[in-house]
């Protein structure tokens, strides 16, 4: 994978950052903006758990990329830092860094997150990883971090141009849906086989506000997995 170096507004300067002239109402990339996110994971039975936490992304403004394009960042509370690029396409993550690296890691293609054209049945698909299906009795648990499931490719659908979303920090109206769908070779006790086993995203983005909600399927299929459902809800979002 190709590296490059940036540079970023510093968190004092947020304001000269300004915003993207052709910023997406559906994910807004201006420096300033913050969300909290609820995040609920609830793992399936047995041995059945949820687990909830916060999570913050905080817009910090424009970053030149090594080949002198602009790209907007944004970190999370976590400390992962993703780099956006809105083209004649529409927005695209292009690249990422996680808490454990030194240096921004460029995408090997930009991963789109909404197109500019808005149609019922629009398709894109890059590649993702399951979120936090695991196995009960091996190392290491989380498939995440198995060789053969870090880059499975999801197809991810425009499937709906006007719906609501109520969450803690309000109603939204005219939200955007995206369905999200890959597939996985899973042991299914039930059978006594393998079989290809759908993990599932929906993603609803809202005019002014971004993404509003963000839910993950991951089914346990098998005594020695462990699956389940993830919901992640806006909480707050100031700007």
């Amino acid at each position: 994978m190709r590296r490059f170096l940036f540079a970023a507004c510093s968190l004092l300067l947020l304001t000269a950052c300004d915003k993207p002239s052709n910023d997406n109402a559906l994910f807004p990339l201006g420096a300033g903006k913050r969300w909290t996110y609820q995040v609920e994971t609830v793992y399936d039975n047995p041995e059945g758990r949820t687990v909830k936490q916060k999570v913050e992304f905080h817009n910090l403004g424009s970053a030149t990329l090594a080949d002198g394009s602009t790209a907007w960042l944004r970190r999370s509370s976590n400390g992962h830092e993703y780099w956006f690029q809105i083209s004649d396409k529409g927005v695209d993550r292009v690249a990422m860094k996680s808490p454990l690296q030194e240096q921004a890691v460029m995408d090997e293609e930009p991963r789109q997150v909404l197109p500019n054209t808005l149609a019922v049945g629009a398709q894109w698909k890059h590649n993702t990883l399951p979120y936090f299906l695991r196995r009960r009795n091996e190392t290491p648990a989380e498939f995440r971090y198995v060789d053969k499931f870090k880059n499975v490719p999801m197809t991810y659908v425009l499937a709906a141009l006007d719906e609501s979303v109520d969450t803690s920090a309000g109603r939204f109206e005219h939200c955007v849906r995206v369905d999200g769908h890959m597939e996985l070779m899973l042991w299914h006790d039930d059978i006594y086989a393998y079989k290809p086993t759908p993990l599932l995203t929906r993603e609803w983005y809202c005019p002014g506000v971004g993404l509003a909600q963000f839910e993950r399927d991951e089914p346990t299929t098998a005594k020695f997995f462990q699956g389940g459902h993830l919901r992640m809800r806006l909480m707050e979002f100031s700007q």
